[in-house]
């Protein structure tokens, strides 16, 4: 084989090479453009997954948002809930309440009603010319007196009726104006009248106050038996600034309580300066806070403390938290509005009231602080 063959030969196998090449090149490109449009839909593939991960992610976020929202108001539902509850208990409290105080009102007024018509009855069976509308009833009534006069036994029951009367429209007057306070107090309208005094003098008043009205007693079958009254102050004067009136009111309610539970003993009334630790106030003693409170943003020589002590039968252990609510009694008699006028009035002064048995006797005490006047 001569070199014009062998190169005819090669340059045929170049050329089928070159072929080759070029099939195969077109196959590269053919495939590059295959790859290049799969990349294109992957693209676009992770571009629609990643507006579509927005989308969700927005979705979700409107979700958590309306469930945000539903549990709130799923919580605000409940909390309604609950305070219709509470409001709805608390208007059967009020319409307990009222039955009670209807009742009790209607008790204890029918009490002294009766007495005094009672006692009308018998005073015209004395007197009949006394409820006579005549010309002539003036002469007749002189005749009647003069005749009762004469006559000591029937003068003396006369004379009973008169102050059982008397007594008897004085407990209506004091149901009424415990009535009208109670009512004062629970729609805000019940208002001080300060003035400086001296509380110890005050106390004193209200004790021959009491003395005068023969009221210094307490009733055993139908015996009589009379309390002394032991009053103990600590300095003199003690001047406070405070409501005259209402003070003299809250001292008597508690000096007659205690007279009313005392069987006859002795009661002590006691008017002390809390005790100073360092610059702060402390009851005299500790049982004082057991139903009170221990105050000691209060500073030195702010308040007076008045303390009524009996050595009766003592307050119920079930009574004592409830003893200052409306329409709670420690007997079976009263409205049970004394105490709860006389806590508003203290706390209207700034003071606190409150009640606990004696530790080591029989009896319980009495005792609230008021402010003294700098």
């Amino acid at each position: 084989m001569n070199v014009k063959d062998l190169l005819t030969i090669k340059t045929g196998e170049l050329i089928a090479k070159t072929e080759e090449l070029r099939e195969v090149n077109e196959s590269l490109h053919l495939l590059n453009d295959e790859i290049r449009q799969k990349t294109e839909e992957i693209r676009n593939t992770k571009k629609d997954l990643s507006e579509t991960e927005r989308d969700l992610l927005v979705a979700y976020d409107k979700l958590t948002n309306i469930n945000k929202k539903f549990t709130l108001t799923s919580q605000e539902l409940a909390n309604v809930n609950m305070e219709l509850v509470v409001a709805n208990e608390q208007i059967k409290e009020h319409l307990l309440n009222q039955k009670e105080f209807i009742d009790i009102t209607a008790h204890e007024l029918r009490t002294p009603i009766q007495a005094i018509s009672g006692n009308f009855e018998l005073i015209e069976m004395d007197i009949p010319s006394l409820l006579q509308n005549s010309l002539t009833g003036q002469n007749n009534i002189n005749n009647e007196f003069e005749g009762l006069i004469k006559d000591k036994p029937r003068l003396e029951q006369f004379t009973n009726r008169l102050i059982s009367t008397f007594r008897s429209s004085q407990r209506l007057e004091k149901l009424v104006n415990d009535i009208l306070d109670t009512s004062r107090i629970e729609s805000n309208r019940f208002e001080l009248h300060k003035e400086s005094f001296n509380l110890n003098e005050k106390i004193q008043n209200v004790i021959k106050d009491i003395y005068n009205k023969t009221s210094l007693s307490s009733h055993q079958g139908n015996s009589t038996v009379r309390s002394s009254i032991v009053f103990e102050p600590q300095d003199d004067p003690i001047i406070v600034f405070a409501d005259k009136i209402r003070i003299f009111e809250v001292l008597s309610n508690l000096i007659n309580n205690a007279i009313k539970f005392s069987n006859g003993k002795p009661i002590t009334i006691s008017v002390k300066r809390p005790q100073i630790n360092g610059n702060k106030m402390n009851p005299v003693n500790d049982e004082d806070v057991e139903y009170g409170e221990r105050d000691n943003s209060k500073k030195k020589d702010e308040f007076v403390l008045v303390y009524i002590q009996d050595k009766g039968k003592g307050i119920d252990e079930e009574v004592l938290p409830r003893l200052f609510n409306k329409f709670v009694t420690k007997s079976d008699q009263g409205t049970g509005l004394g105490l709860f006028i006389a806590k508003n009035i203290i706390e209207a002064h700034g003071g606190r009231i409150w009640a606990q048995n004696n530790k080591n006797e029989k009896g319980s005490t009495f005792t609230f602080c008021l402010p003294i006047n700098k």
